[in-house]
């Protein structure tokens, strides 16, 4: 009886086939670990200890993390660079974690934090725009007479973010505020953060024609 022997083509196909999945195992195993770090870290990061989170998060990133959990290991880490005043480290930060993962966007309250917000914003990623819930509350607010409540509601929705021309509408409301209260300094203030965001704003007739704030919008328009 003759044997039939075995096509060595196939052992060779096995063989690399059980390499693969030891490969596949390894990895699987190794991004485990990276992701329980990465969790230690993120914790680290919530209590407020930013330099030992720093490390975890490092350390985490060399272990071998999925690309959702690179992204969000460099987006954290960006924060930290950011909060220290490292501009350009955050940016680099900000960019690996783009790079990991193209399609990330900042939470709400992430997107309207004042230092990183801005700076994740300008790499040309999507803003996520967290205020604008606040601002309709506010200008309706403002609009049923209730200024002090209105006030609040705008400034939360400036904190949060907000996309340019809403941005200026909240300063412009909080501006009528201010002059309406006879304090003119703060009014001023108010109007030239909104020009500042759109310098090409103008009032509405109605509220051009108001004989407080009308005359102190003109005068800061025209650069006076």
């Amino acid at each position: 009886m003759h044997r039939v022997p075995f096509p060595r083509w196939l052992v060779l196909t096995l063989l690399v086939a059980a390499l693969a999945g030891c490969a596949e195992l390894d990895k699987l195993v190794q991004e485990t670990k990276g992701h329980v770090r990465l969790v230690e870290g993120l914790r680290q990061f919530d209590r407020g200890e930013h330099e030992a989170s720093a490390k975890t998060l490092a350390s985490a990133l060399t272990m071998g993390l999925s690309a959702a959990d690179r992204a969000s290991a460099h987006k954290h880490l960006a924060f930290i660079h950011c909060t220290a005043g490292r501009d350009r480290a955050c940016r680099d930060e900000f960019r690996k974690a783009l790079a990991a993962d193209p399609a990330m966007k900042l939470e709400p309250a992430e997107a309207g934090h004042p230092i990183w917000g801005p700076t994740f914003n300008s790499l040309g990623a999507a803003p996520v725009y967290g205020g604008t819930s606040a601002l309709s509350a506010g200008l309706k607010q403002y609009e049923d007479g209730d200024y002090e409540q209105s006030a609040k509601s705008l400034q939360e929705a400036i904190d949060l973010g907000l996309p340019e021309r809403q941005r200026a509408a909240a300063h412009k409301h909080l501006a009528f505020m201010h002059c309406s209260e006879s304090r003119e300094r703060q009014c001023r203030d108010e109007f030239r953060k909104a020009l500042a965001v759109d310098p090409a704003l103008e009032l509405a007739p109605a509220e051009a024609g108001h004989p407080v704030w009308g005359p102190i919008f003109r005068a800061l328009k025209a650069g006076k």
